[in-house]
């Protein structure tokens, strides 16, 4: 009785994916973003046949072999639960960074636990392309991008956003602190990179709005230059390690370490 409900849990979902298969045009799949560079993070969008036969075990495996990218869906289950699905329910997984260059992906399952995989998307053909490839001097070649604290200072913290495909390496930091009195605080800056590992002195800004009916209030207020501040990645051998280093206006000059959080 159990091989008979394998072999029919496996016709009905061989037989579902056959037929997506072969109406397998966009939005069936869909790789996000549609023309990646290498300074993205690859998704597979796909469509997701849960509703009408869901995956045991591990229901998203990637694995690459030069540059052929295999996703492997896991084991079919029979698990039909209509009315709980959206209309038309997606699965997005995670293909990860790549360099440049030309790639192939597949996407299948296993009829049952040791069986040869089954195809439903066989071949997608894709390219990356060089987000670095125009860059000029000074020519940045780690991502800062993510949150930094200083371990020494619970609640203290740095939100970096790089673009690596703009071709300065663009940047804005964001830090959250607290005030003389107490109260959160936020600052900005936007420095221009002055080596590869090191930035130029930004003004530091800082802005408040009032309190309104709603929150946040509609009128953003001001943003005001309150003193500067730069990043500094040199010589520590490692992307998640630097120092900070700031001036308020009228004070003094301090410099912070800082490591990138890992959870």
């Amino acid at each position: 009785m159990k091989t008979f409900y394998r072999w029919v849990v496996g016709m009905y979902f061989f037989a579902s994916c056959s037929l997506v298969l072969a109406q397998a045009t966009p939005p069936d799949i869909v790789l996000l973003p549609t023309s990646p560079t290498s300074a993205d993070h690859l998704k597979l969008s796909l469509k997701d046949n849960t509703c009408r036969a869901g995956f045991k075990g591990e229901s998203q495996r990637v694995g690459m072999s030069q540059n052929v990218i295999t996703v492997s869906m896991g084991v079919p289950v029979l698990a039909i639960q209509p009315g709980l699905c959206p209309l038309v329910p997606r699965e997005e997984i995670n293909i990860g960074q790549l360099p440049a260059g030309s790639y192939t992906l597949a996407v299948n399952y296993s009829v049952s636990a040791g069986a040869a995989p089954v195809a439903m998307y066989p071949s997608i053909s894709f390219t990356v392309t060089d987000a670095r490839a125009n860059k000029a001097a000074p020519y940045v070649r780690l991502d800062y991008s993510g949150h930094w604290w200083d371990p020494n200072d619970s609640g203290w913290g740095l939100f970096i956003w790089q673009d690596a495909r703009s071709p300065t390496d663009s940047l804005l930091a964001a830090w959250f602190t607290y005030a003389a009195d107490g109260k959160p605080n936020w600052y900005v800056f936007q420095p221009a990179w002055q080596t590869s590992t090191a930035t130029q002195t930004a003004p530091l800004a800082n802005s408040t709005r009032l309190p309104g009916a709603t929150s946040p209030p509609p009128t953003a207020g001001t943003p005001n230059a309150v003193g500067t501040a730069s990043l500094d990645f040199t010589n520590f051998g490692t992307a998640d390690e630097g120092k900070i280093t700031y001036t308020f206006t009228g004070g003094q000059t301090l410099t912070r370490t800082i490591q990138r959080f890992r959870p």
